[in-house]
């Protein structure tokens, strides 16, 4: 089979000169307030209770310096029983009542779900015009006006006063507590009237106040903060006590959650020296080039010297994120993962005779404090670790086979995970980044529990920043089933993988890929297992002198090995994007024949839908098809185009601008030879967005990204207007073609920022699926006008593969069909036997 480098496309899509954004309307109506003027009356009057205090509050806000018209307080809208609250799109910086907050049925102390909250600050001006609202609200009649068409984002409709919606779905006012403020979940609160550790997210514009309100309370700052567009997060240190009088006297934090620091699952069990085969491997390594990709261990720091690094270790290139820890390995977690990331497993080369080449450098930065010092916050100590590695300008993967432990497993953004957003998307410069899923917990005391492997771990949900939308997040797997009595199937997750699966919607689709893992075996009666040493990672051990290999496993091994792929994959095409290496990497990715046996068996319990996001987030996208990865073959050929679209645009308001259409070179001829045969198209959407961390404690999940985009193939026996219209709605629409077929559907496969699907049917449909629209859809690049982002553009990769039986040349059509064309193709074309 000859093998070829990927086709490679610039600037194939084409803007239509017409665009017009499809709309919908807002939220459906409520069950109506039947006495308004009463129901106003009794929220003003509980307003005027939760305000009581304001004279008391401005006082404090005075002596920290606060500006006079930035002084004001907090309040509580607790919904009617059985709606959501409607809390408006207002945010921390708006000039009207900023909302801070919105928590949808919080679970309260016995155990009840209670009613939605919102919580905004008011200054003294918003509260004047709050009731001024109120008052409107009340004496407003319903006159039987239909019904007004509106966008997505709910906007007033008809004659309604401002914040209509949000009175009507109101049951109370009150003061604001510090639980309002907590957007964590309830049991992390620090119940202890000592200090404790906490992570306040604070108005970007007001952080001297902040600062000037923590100090008059006594409250400890606790390293760096980092700051986004509007917000910025710092740790402090504080009674629950101070910490209430710091959010009254600093009118700038904005909500409260749980601290964390980064912490490392790995397996200290080295296996007898190897002396003798360690020379004999280190005597067999090509050296890398000297600017070649390199991956940075972000970790415990990594052993330099050992002689299966040294010599591709980049000079120079090893650091602390605090200049009073050392930057050699403190416990020897970095340096098992560095030697993972270089050569995958070394139980390969192990047992080989030839050359070994190496495509790739090595850096360090310790991020994890070593035993004695006090802890970074976990997004201060990455952000610090990322600065001081590009200190030295070079292409480069990060690894961080780290966890936050401390913050949120449900899937909503936190502190670490907005940090590595931000660091990815890096103004539109992207950043690689790899992370790790983590671990289920177990210790010597309370080792791992068979029986949770048998619903794959779904209690165990992945850490952050695992749900980051930027990076390629890995759990593992094990194709690793030497012996007796394991716990995993070769095939299946790794035993302590963790999932994805418990994460309520909406949520990315993680983990994005899985790789080797290593297993367990079981111990006695079968309750309890603990790792196999046949059947873990080989890798570099920190002690070299004693043990120069060591065994590892779990999410961290799996990270590694991804971050080594990646920068490989790297070294192979050097002018590829970003986003396009982010992109093919997960678009190589294939389920085994565990994990397919395992889907079939439970889509044929549930619906198709439901059994397709549990297995994404047992599995994502399974594990990277080395071959497919690196090259196209004549029957499973890749396109990989890339070009930008500008999403918005300000015309006196801000809407969506263009879309993206691409009339792809086809293999028409081939694929209509075939006729009924079973093929199969997939196609990636990979791209990078800017984050807003406080959309999710707003209840604004689709605020969260700067801008989204997705992607649409046009359908059998339809032209290549119908197929833009779904877009446009300035093209003629066809509704009445079919698009079944697809993996996901377009329901589904529209999350985070990595978009995949695959679609499977007869050739010969096949062969008039040539187009894809590649649209825009609202983020809050488009909300906050202030930040004049509004007329930025978006590079994006649309990587597009097509398999079919073997024998079949799909490669050479498609690259005749780019000539003709005259499609520019970047790569040149390289045979490889």
């Amino acid at each position: 089979m000859s093998r070829f480098k990927h086709l490679h496309i610039h600037r194939l899509g084409v803007a239509p000169a017409k665009f017009e954004a499809p709309r919908g309307f807002g939220p459906e109506r409520i069950t109506s307030i039947q006495n308004r003027y009463l129901h106003a009356q009794e929220l003003s009057s509980a307003l005027n209770v939760g305000t009581a205090r304001l004279v008391e509050i401005e006082a404090a806000q005075a002596r920290a310096k606060v500006q006079a018209n930035r002084r004001g307080t907090a309040i509580t809208i607790e919904a009617r029983e059985g709606f959501d609250i409607l809390a408006g799109n207002s945010r921390p910086t708006s000039a009207v009542s900023k909302l801070l907050s919105v928590k949808r049925g919080p679970l309260q102390e016995d155990g009840k779900v209670g009613p939605d909250v919102a919580t905004y600050f008011l200054t003294k001006t918003n509260l004047k015009t709050f009731r001024s609202q109120l008052e409107d609200y009340g004496n407003w009649v319903d006159r039987g006006q239909p019904r007004q068409r509106r966008d997505n984002d709910g906007d007033e409709d008809g004659d309604k006063p401002n914040n209509f919606w949000l009175f009507e779905t109101a049951a109370t006012i009150r003061a604001s507590t510090i639980r309002d403020y907590w957007t964590d979940t309830l049991d992390r609160l620090p119940a202890t009237r000592d200090k404790a550790r906490w992570e306040v997210w604070v108005r970007v514009d007001q952080q001297a106040y902040f600062a000037a309100a923590a100090e008059i309370a006594g409250v400890v700052l606790d390293g760096n903060p980092t700051s986004f567009l509007e917000v910025a997060v710092q740790n402090v240190i504080g009674t629950p006590e101070q910490i209430q009088s710091l959010i009254e006297a600093s009118a700038s934090v904005v909500e409260l959650r749980s601290a964390s620091a980064l912490s490392s699952d790995f397996l200290d069990m080295d296996p007898p020296a190897r002396a003798a085969a360690v020379d004999d491997i280190a005597g067999r390594l090509a050296p890398p080039d000297t600017d070649a990709p390199r991956i940075t261990i972000l970790d415990t720091g990594f052993n330099a010297n050992h002689p299966l690094l040294k010599n591709s270790v980049a000079p120079g290139a090893l650091y602390a994120a605090d200049a009073s820890w050392a930057t050699g390995d403190h416990d020897g977690h970095g340096t098992k993962m560095a030697g993972v990331a270089q050569f995958l497993d070394l139980g390969h080369p192990m047992y080989d005779t030839g050359k070994i080449g190496q495509w790739t450098r090595l850096e360090s930065v310790v991020v994890q404090a070593p035993t004695g010092k006090p802890p970074l916050p976990a997004h201060d100590a990455i952000e610090r670790g990322v600065a001081l590695a590009e200190q030295q300008r070079a292409r480069r993967v990060f690894c961080l086979a780290q966890t936050a432990r401390g913050e949120l497993t449900t899937g909503r953004g936190t502190a670490t995970s907005a940090t590595i957003d931000k660091l990815a998307y890096n103004d539109g410069k992207p950043r690689l980044f790899c992370v790790a899923a983590g671990n289920v917990p177990r210790t010597p005391t309370h080792p791992y529990q068979v029986g949770d492997y048998l619903d794959r771990n779904r209690r165990f949900a992945i850490e952050a920043p695992g749900q980051a939308f930027n990076v390629i997040t890995v759990g593992a797997m094990t194709t690793k089933t030497d012996g007796p009595d394991l716990v995993s199937p070769s095939g299946d997750m790794a035993p302590t993988s963790r999932s994805a699966e418990s994460w309520p919607d909406p949520h990315p689709f993680k983990p994005d890929i899985v790789m080797e893992g290593g297993n367990f075996s079981m111990e006695g009666a079968g309750y309890f297992a603990h790792p196999s040493r046949p059947n873990l990672v080989l890798t570099t051990a920190k002690d070299f002198s004693v043990q120069p290999l060591g065994l590892t496993g779990e999410t961290s091994a799996a990270t590694a090995a991804a971050s080594g792929l990646l920068a490989r994959l790297m070294s192979y095409y050097p002018r590829l994007t970003p986003q396009s290496y982010r992109g093919l990497l997960v678009h190589s990715a294939e389920w085994t024949e565990a994990m397919n046996r395992q889907y079939q068996a439970l889509a044929a319990k549930t619906k198709k839908a439901t059994a397709k996001a549990i297995f994404m987030g047992r599995y994502g996208w399974g594990v990277p098809n080395q071959p497919r990865l690196y090259a196209s073959a004549d029957n499973e050929m890749t396109l990989v185009i890339e070009d930008e679209l500008q999403p918005f645009q300000n015309d006196g308001s801000l809407k969506l601008k263009e879309m993206k259409y691409f009339t792809l070179p086809w293999p028409i001829g081939v694929l209509r030879a075939l006729g009924q045969t079973q093929v199969e198209l997939k196609v990636t959407l990979s791209y990078f967005i800017e984050p807003e961390p406080h959309a999710f404690a707003r209840d604004r999940y689709d605020r969260y990204a700067s801008h989204r985009l997705r992607f649409d193939v046009r359908r059998f026996n339809e032209d290549h207007s119908s197929a833009q219209s779904r877009f446009n709605a300035a093209e003629d629409s066809d509704p009445g073609a079919s698009d079944d077929g697809w993996d996901m559907g377009a329901g589904q496969r529209g999350r985070g920022s990595l978009h995949q699907d695959i679609w499977r049917g007869p050739a010969y449909q096949l062969a008039e699926r040539d187009g894809i629209a590649v649209g825009p859809v609202k983020g809050w690049w488009a909300e906050i006008g202030a930040a004049k982002r509004y007329d930025r553009k978006v590079p994006f990769s649309l990587i597009v593969s097509l398999k079919a039986p073997a024998g079949t040349d799909l490669f050479t059509e498609t690259r005749i069909a780019a000539e003709k064309a005259k499609i520019l193709v970047e790569q040149p074309v390289i045979i490889e036997v």
